[in-house]
């Protein structure tokens, strides 16, 4: 006998517990970490903590050419997605019945992946260097991903 993953009522599944959660816990890591190096970026007396090596060297990626995009430091970029994705992500963001939180949720981690695929791509082929504290903002920022995605495929089993 068959059984069917919706209930009667024709709703989607309800939201995994675990999602609003560690979406929000992300999105406060990652509002860290770019707080951390937009301040870095700012004030040279506030000292870069990252191990060197002749592939990890932090200084290397964030002094490139690579750490502006149009004139604004990369970091500052982090922070604002991570403050936006903050706000997205609360308890009241998840419950909200308005589809424009939902959209601005899922195209936010969209950009935000796309934008950590050139990252990752200008550190690893042009740079051949990495920074440790750029590679968690770019995890924390596919698990971002992970868990919007997660519920969108969950919500699309409604009009399955």
């Amino acid at each position: 006998m068959a059984t069917d993953v919706h209930p009667p009522s024709g709703r989607a599944p309800e939201r995994p517990r675990w999602l609003p959660i560690t979406s929000i816990l992300l999105s406060v890591a990652g509002l860290a970490v770019s707080a951390y190096l937009t301040l870095a970026h700012y004030d040279t007396a506030i000292p870069l903590v990252c191990a060197e090596s002749s592939t990890i060297d932090c200084a290397s990626v964030t002094s490139s050419s690579y750490s502006e995009l149009m004139g604004i430091p990369v970091p500052v970029l982090g922070l604002l997605f991570f403050a936006g994705i903050t706000v997205l992500t609360t308890p009241w963001a998840w419950r909200a019945a308005a589809p424009l939180i939902r959209w601005a949720r899922l195209g936010s981690v969209i950009v935000g992946v796309l934008f950590v695929v050139y990252l990752v791509s200008a550190e690893l082929l042009v740079l051949g260097k990495i920074c440790l504290w750029c590679t968690a903002v770019h995890v924390i920022t596919v698990a971002l991903f992970g868990c919007v995605v997660t519920d969108e495929y969950r919500r699309a089993g409604q009009t399955a």
